[in-house]
């Protein structure tokens, strides 16, 4: 069998079965892998019929509202399923991205895009990490098929399904004017000029990117700050260590390869996989860990940011061990112990990612949701459901049909107008939720202060057995208050 079909027939084999497991994972999942952070992205999403100004907000990413609004109808298991989809989507262009750089055998890829510990994740998830790998990989693969114009277009839209996308609008604009092609730079403003005029009919204005750009320094005072390496320390849960060693293998060969070869590096082929693939990974994961390292633009230190660069950093794995198959390209039966060699590299990222887990469904939940849950179960058992409720954490506004965007006529209402003096806010017999994250955090509404008003009754506490840190000091737990 020629060598190309043969590969091929692996991929796409792979490709169904991990289709199937990604939309199981989808559909039966208990839980949203990073919980309130996904419930919310979901919000955005399903709220454009009633607030079409959603669609320009900074937060929830407005190529992905836009692009998961149809899934939307079938609840939030369908955007699951958007999710699951721009996954495989993913793992297909960079396969035929590894054709194109020449690769021997590309069908890895179909394991090392999905099912690294942190990306495979995404499939229980309305995150936006999987639609910016995937803008990313499609704006290459155009690029690649000198398709310039097009490539400008989607890679256009990048900053709108991640901020960080709008490091790679320099980088494009670079590449083209090394292939001498002017007229593509014109369309990296293609995303930018038509989200402003959507922003400016939805009153937002035509400069509403940068008007509400809300990723400011402040947000250290909360959360801190973490080593300057705290993604590669941690590469055990991001990456996986197999996936982590060959990532780390190919980043030097690569080094070690251009500078020898310096001058192949503006070569058609070469430009691609450095400019658009190798640099924008890099400087994607050394930003974040600077930003992450000095306080600033509110990053997080989070795992979950790495996936927006997994499919990448897959190909640049692939990249070194397809130079060291290829060392056997002319040992008897090397077809066989190639292939032979790739499935072992497969297996170990397997079972690294599925280590110590009795479920393919990797996120269960954790003690904070199960205490969520039962103070769910604990409303609904004492007839607690139909009153006005106020709260910050997502889980009770989307178990109580409420709508983020709405709280005039929401029964539930997204956190308070009133922060310092909810009583003023709430009637008799309206229901406070207190937690221990986001109340406090985001909501600025401070246990001490509920429990120092006499305006307010509480009628239920709910307590981890083991005590649950959270950002900003303190201890996890749910304090359930009534108005007088």
């Amino acid at each position: 069998m020629n060598i190309n079909r043969l590969d091929s027939y692996i991929f796409y084999s792979l490709l169904a079965l991990v289709l199937v497991m990604l939309c199981y994972v989808a559909l039966f999942s208990e839980v949203h892998y990073e919980s309130s952070e996904s419930i919310f992205h979901y919000f955005h999403s399903a709220a454009i019929a009633n607030h079409p100004e959603v669609i320009v907000n900074h937060w929830g990413k407005p190529l992905f509202i836009v692009l998961s609004y149809p899934f939307t109808f079938f609840g939030v298991k369908g955007v699951m399923i958007f999710n699951s989809l721009l996954m495989i989507l993913s793992s297909l262009f960079a396969f035929k991205i590894g054709k194109k750089l020449g690769f021997k055998f590309a069908f890895p890829l179909a394991v090392f895009v999905v099912f690294s510990p942190v990306y495979f994740r995404f499939a229980q998830s309305a995150l936006t990490e999987p639609l910016f790998g995937f803008v990313a990989l499609l704006s290459a693969y155009l690029f690649f098929n000198k398709k310039y114009l097009w490539s400008a277009i989607v890679v256009s839209f990048i900053i709108f399904s991640r901020s960080e996308g709008m490091l790679f609008i320099p980088i494009y604009a670079v590449a083209y004017l090394i292939e001498k092609k002017y007229w593509p730079i014109l369309g990296l403003f293609f995303g930018f000029v038509l989200f402003a005029l959507i922003g400016f009919m939805v009153d937002k204005g035509l400069l509403w990117y940068y008007w509400d750009y809300p990723y400011h320094d402040s947000a250290s005072s909360i959360y801190g700050t973490g080593p300057f390496w705290n993604y590669f320390i941690n590469q055990e849960h991001i990456t996986g260590t197999p996936f982590s060693y060959f990532i780390a293998g190919s980043f030097f060969f690569i080094i070690i390869k251009f500078l020898v070869k310096i001058r192949t590096v503006f070569e058609h082929k070469n430009l691609v996989f450095l400019a658009l693939i190798f640099i924008p990974a890099c400087i994607y994961i050394f930003g974040h860990s600077y930003l992450w390292y000095a306080g600033k633009s509110a990053s997080l230190g989070l795992h979950r940011i790495v996936g927006g660069v997994v499919p990448l950093l897959a190909i640049v794995a692939m990249y070194g061990l397809d130079s060291f198959i290829k060392l056997f390209n002319k040992v008897n039966k090397a077809v066989i112990i190639q292939i032979s060699l790739l499935v072992l590299c497969s297996f170990f990222m397997l079972k690294h990612t599925f280590r110590n887990r009795a479920n393919i469904i990797l996120v269960q939940p954790d003690a904070k949701e199960k205490l969520i849950l039962e103070s769910i179960d604990w409303i609904k058992e004492n007839e607690l459901d139909d009153r006005v409720m106020y709260a910050y954490q997502a889980h009770y506004i989307a178990e109580f049909g409420g709508d983020h965007f709405d709280r005039i006529n929401s029964q539930i209402k997204s956190g308070l107008d009133n922060r310092k003096h909810p009583e003023e806010e709430m009637k008799t017999g309206e229901i406070l939720i207190w937690d221990g994250h986001f109340s406090p955090n985001e909501g600025g509404v401070y246990i001490a202060d509920l429990d120092s008003n006499e305006n307010l009754i509480p009628i239920a506490i709910f307590e981890p057995e083991t005590p649950i840190s959270v950002y900003g000091g303190g201890t996890y737990f749910i304090k359930i208050f009534k108005r007088k």
